[in-house]
Order: structure tokens, then C-alpha cells, then sequence
């Protein structure tokens, strides 16, 4: 993120380059740069996207990132070499096999980067079975528990757990009840695991008065229960019964699993 790619000209070569859409399978996206030609990689959102130092420091690649989008400058021909991207919502890595060459070997189209993601019903892992579909979302709620409340040597993940960042910080406004008014709900952190997602949730009560929880009154949206709501699955907590403000037990954690990002899941 170092600041806005902002040369006029540049701008207005990208609005007129055509774009052409990849999605990423788990297999290298080959992309052919040509010398002196600027291409631009665009993302689902923001993006960690790393390059070969030696030719970082050797001037053959010059390499920025502005808000969702890579672009990517070669200055002299080089082999195929390997970069990776990780989507910082979901935790996600992209492999590509980067290369230059000279003449018109190589294109200046935009290439837009798209994440393929299986039907959460088609998720296969040990924790997950035809016999007990509730496995890979009960598994990554207890880690979750474990990550926010056991000491770190007992939080060891489970194969293919991730941390994800979430730009969310407060999210009192999906509790859809008279009492929201009375309570604060704060991102703690976010894992993912086979394309589920589950994000912990600190309910505080604000008020001077008891609160009682009733987490069927989370959601995205209005609807007559938990998980009506596209994205939202399912609902744990610690506690559902809030002492006033300041006392004891004033606090609860909650443990929202659901089938995308939580920045994308909370969206009203």
C-alpha cells in the first residue's frame, strides 16, 4: 500500500486495456510480461503480493500495489519465476509464475484474479463427512475458542486453518433487537478453514442494567432466526446472561461461523 498509482496517462491506458479473467485452481497462473510494458493484476480486494528480491534489486522488475491491484513493470527479459499473493480477508494464497520477454511475446491486457470456491456442501476434510456435515464448522468453532481463550501452546490448528484479517471492527449493528443500544459487539479475529469462515465476537454491556443475549437476533439482515441471513451459519457463546456495565461477567464471546469473509457476511 504505498499511496495511489497516479499518473494521468497510466489511468487512462488501464480504463482503455481490456481485461481478461483467471481463476485461481491451485495451480501457478502463468502470466508473460512484455519489456517495458506495464500490466496490471487486480484482485477480489486487498492483497499482500510478494516479488524476488533479486530482481527487486536488480531494477529487471519494478513491482507496486495500489488498494486491490498489482501492477508489474519488467525492464529486461527474464525466466518464469514464482510470486505469491495472499488475499488478506480470507487468508488466501495465489501462485504466480511471472516471466518476461521481449518484442510482443508478452500483452498488456489486464488479468483479474478471481478465487475459486467449491459449494460448501462439496467441502471434504477430516473433520467433515457425509455422516456429520456440522463437523468442519464445530472443529473450527472450538479453535477459534481455543486461539481467543487457551494459553498458545494449546491452540495448535487444525490442517489448513488460517488467520484472516477482517476490516470490521464493530459489529453492534447486526444484532437486530431493542437491547443493541445496550450492548457493543467488537471484532477479536478471524480463521478460516476449507471455505468457512468463523470470526470472534466480544458482546460488552454498556449499560447499568443485566442484559440477556438472545443470539437469534444476529443476523445480516432481518429474518426469523439465526442464519436466515445468506452467509451466516451458525451461533456460539460463552455466556447469554450480561452483568451491568463494569461488574463481573459483564462480557460474552461470540463465535459466528459462516460461509464467506465476515466483512462480506455482515454486510446489511
Amino acid at each position: 500500500m504505498n499511496g495511489r498509482f497516479a499518473l494521468i496517462a497510466g489511468l487512462l491506458w488501464a480504463s482503455a486495456a481490456s481485461a481478461d479473467t483467471v481463476e485461481w485452481e491451485r495451480t501457478p497462473i502463468a502470466v508473460t510480461l512484455a519489456v517495458g510494458v506495464e500490466r496490471q493484476i487486480r484482485f477480489e480486494g486487498p492483497a499482500t503480493v510478494g516479488a524476488p528480491a533479486d530482481l527487486i534489486g536488480s531494477g529487471a522488475l519494478r513491482a507496486e500495489f495500489a488498494n486491490d491491484t498489482a501492477y508489474w513493470l519488467a525492464t529486461e527479459p527474464f525466466a518464469p519465476r514464482r510470486i505469491k499473493a495472499r488475499m488478506e480477508r480470507t487468508g488466501e494464497f495465489v501462485l504466480f509464475d511471472v516471466g518476461a520477454v521481449a518484442g510482443t511475446g508478452g500483452t498488456a491486457e489486464v488479468l483479474e484474479v478471481r478465487v475459486a470456491r467449491p459449494e460448501r456442501e462439496g467441502i471434504a476434510s477430516a473433520d467433515r463427512t457425509p455422516e456429520d456435515p456440522r463437523g468442519g464448522v464445530v472443529a473450527l468453532v472450538r479453535h477459534a475458542a481455543r486461539l481467543d481463550l487457551a494459553p498458545t501452546r494449546l491452540a495448535a490448528p487444525p490442517a489448513g486453518t488460517v488467520p484472516v484479517e477482517t476490516a470490521t471492527v464493530d459489529a453492534t449493528a447486526l444484532y437486530r433487537h431493542p437491547d443493541r443500544a445496550r450492548l457493543r459487539l467488537a471484532v477479536r479475529g478471524q480463521v478460516s478453514r476449507g471455505g468457512l469462515f468463523v470470526t470472534t465476537l466480544e458482546a460488552s454491556n454498556v449499560s447499568a442494567d443485566p442484559v440477556e443475549l438472545d443470539v437469534r437476533h444476529l443476523r445480516a439482515e432481518h429474518g426469523p432466526r439465526t442464519g436466515a441471513a445468506a452467509g451466516i451459519l451458525a451461533v456460539g457463546w460463552t455466556r447469554s446472561a450480561l452483568a451491568p456495565a463494569g461488574e463481573p461477567g459483564f462480557t460474552a464471546r461470540l463465535y459466528v461461523a459462516t460461509d464467506e469473509p465476515f466483512d462480506l457476511a455482515a454486510s446489511p
